[in-house]
């Protein structure tokens, strides 16, 4: 493997990583604050994160933008909608 792959491969995951726990946390937050007009907006933000990891990830590898790993930027919408 060439070390530039590799460094691609690194990033993707820190960037994968980072985002998902910023989104868990912001969905845990939607959960748990008293504010109902809070839980939209936060869900509303975890989502865009996941989606803009995903993108951001393509982007670095290269690859096309359009994918079904987009779907899975959805889950903290799915996660917040279950639990609220």
């Amino acid at each position: 493997m060439q070390v530039e792959r590799v460094q691609k491969w690194i990033i993707s995951a820190l960037v994968l990583t980072t985002a998902a726990h910023f989104a868990g946390g912001l969905v845990l937050l939607a959960l748990t604050v008293d504010n109902p007009g809070a839980f939209p907006v936060l869900i509303t933000i975890a989502t865009i994160v996941c989606l803009l990891a995903i993108v951001g990830t393509r982007v670095i590898n290269q690859m096309s933008l359009l994918t079904p790993w987009l779907i899975a930027g959805f889950v903290p919408l799915a996660l917040g909608l279950y639990f609220a």
